[in-house]
């Protein structure tokens, strides 16, 4: 069982923010409406079985998907939160399940703490640019290890808690 299985959404995305990208490595940014919403939620997880079960039972929860819609969603989307916590997360399942979710909210990165730090895909290179303060067009560079808990202080600044609808 999960720590946050049980609570009502709001305490349920609190949890999940407050944790730390050092302990808990897999990290998922949603953004809400897809794909070029305002709004967006970056939490961590221990295990990709947990972010889908998160993915599937809360974050539908926090852009506004409630009741009838929420069950018709989860049917919609059990194919893709199965292949992800079985298989783990990969970027076709990743565009599969924007396709189903969408407008009400996608993911616009998942990945661990490692690909981060590597600028590993569009959103990673995007942060550490702003991170760096460098221009959009910029290569960026790995990472090093000595500047992670900077990182992590520039992630909880822009991204500094939960949204529930």
């Amino acid at each position: 069982m999960f720590n946050w299985e049980g609570q009502d959404a709001a305490s349920a995305c609190a949890a999940i923010a407050e944790r730390d990208p050092r302990r808990y490595r897999i990290g998922m940014l949603t953004t809400g409406p897809w794909p070029a919403g305002p709004d967006c939620a970056l939490q961590w997880f221990g295990h990709h079985s947990e972010l889908a079960q998160f993915l599937l039972r809360v974050e539908p929860r926090r852009w506004g998907i409630n009741t009838g819609e929420l069950i018709a969603f989860k049917a919609r989307v059990q194919d893709v939160i199965t292949t992800v916590d079985v298989a783990g997360i990969t970027e076709q399942q990743r565009c599969r399940f924007n396709d189903l979710s969408a407008p009400a909210f996608g993911v616009r990165w998942w990945g661990t703490l490692e690909a981060l730090k590597q600028g590993r895909g569009a959103w990673p290179r995007e942060l550490l640019r702003g991170f760096d303060d460098l221009p959009a067009n910029a290569e960026v560079a790995a990472l090093d290890n000595h500047r992670v808990a900077d990182l992590i202080q520039f992630l909880q600044s822009q991204y500094p808690g939960p949204r529930v609808e």
